[in-house]
């Protein structure tokens, strides 16, 4: 079974996506659909789930057609579905027909293994819909939004959103919708690329973004900014805790660039990140950077219940990163 990227997936005789992330597995029928539209504008499309889920539905919709039109058939839960339809797919991509696209979609659980045993081993392209954790795969989700809609945004600017609404992938789409309908120019102008200064724009006063940013300034060395953001941070509602956490993968992501032989690949970040990365640790020696990590362990320790004053932690942790990146 050849794994495929729900935003690259093409069209095939039959397509399995495979997972528990419905928004992923909604762009990629979305794309499916679209492709088989402009591959043949008469396409038909059937979906055989629920009440249609009947014996004999498969073979009927995929049988030759009188008018010659492409056919694009969906199995939106095969992993509900009835044994006769199960058993119908199973014979069908022995011998699919050329002019249909199959789409299975199973949402995950243990029901229906034998048949994905078998779909794997009959090579069918599968699309992982899995919930994206890793930062790289959210920004690049959020770039295939973008590309969707035929706009581009930055690599920065992808990655500030996915600082600020991260966590839930449906916000992360919703924000990315605002911010194209935002940025399009009224009368047909060509629209420029999404900057990080419109992600700021729409993310003024989120936690996330206010953090990255007081980390940005430190790492930098630029203490009396950091120390003024860090105050807006604790005007805007900031916890200590997300703060310290934010200095934290800063730091992690200059030691990791650090190590001799370090590339994207190795790390497994994107090369821009790398490149970024590798930029501000030019400002560092490891003596430095030992000494910076040390105070966001400690500030990290006091943040969670260790510590009597966890604001002062943080803004000593900050003063302390930012004079061992002077200093190095």
């Amino acid at each position: 079974m050849a794994d495929v990227a729900w935003h690259s997936v093409d069209l095939a005789p039959v397509v399995l996506v495979h997972g528990t992330e419905p928004l992923i597995a909604a762009r990629a029928l979305e794309r499916l659909k679209a492709l088989a539209r402009e591959r043949d504008p008469e396409v038909a499309i059937h979906e055989i789930g629920g009440e249609s889920a009947v014996a004999g539905a498969l073979a009927q919709v995929t049988s030759p057609s009188l008018f010659g039109e492409g056919r694009f058939v969906l199995v939106p839960d095969l992993q509900s579905a009835p044994e006769s339809l199960v058993n119908e797919v199973s014979s069908y991509i022995q011998s699919p027909e050329d002019d249909v696209t199959l789409v299975l979609v199973h949402r995950g659980g243990n029901r229906g293994k034998k048949l994905l045993d078998a779909l794997k081993k009959a090579g069918v392209q599968r699309v992982a819909a899995d919930p994206l954790k890793r930062a790289g795969d959210k920004q690049t989700f959020v770039t295939a939004e973008f590309t969707r809609a035929g706009r581009r945004i930055q690599p920065d600017a992808a990655a500030a959103l996915v600082d600020a609404f991260g966590t839930d992938l449906s916000e992360l789409a919703a924000i990315s919708r605002q911010l194209i309908e935002d940025t399009t120019p009224e009368g047909g102008q060509q629209a420029a690329p999404v900057t990080l200064e419109h992600v700021r724009g729409v993310t003024a006063g989120r936690v996330e973004t206010t953090a990255f940013a007081v980390a940005d300034a430190t790492i930098a060395g630029r203490e009396a900014e950091a120390l003024v953001l860090l105050q807006q941070a604790r005007l805007a509602g900031a916890d200590p805790v997300p703060l310290v956490a934010a200095m934290a993968s800063k730091m992690r992501g200059l030691a990791k660039v650090s190590t001799p032989g370090a590339s994207a690949r190795s790390l497994g970040m994107p090369e821009w990140m790398v490149k970024n990365l590798s930029r501000d640790a030019r400002g560092w020696s490891d003596r430095s950077l030992a000494h910076a990590l040390n105070a966001v362990a400690q500030a990290d320790h006091e943040v969670k219940g260790a510590g009597r004053d966890p604001q002062w932690s943080v803004q000593r942790m900050i003063i302390e990163i930012s004079r061992a990146r002077r200093t190095r």
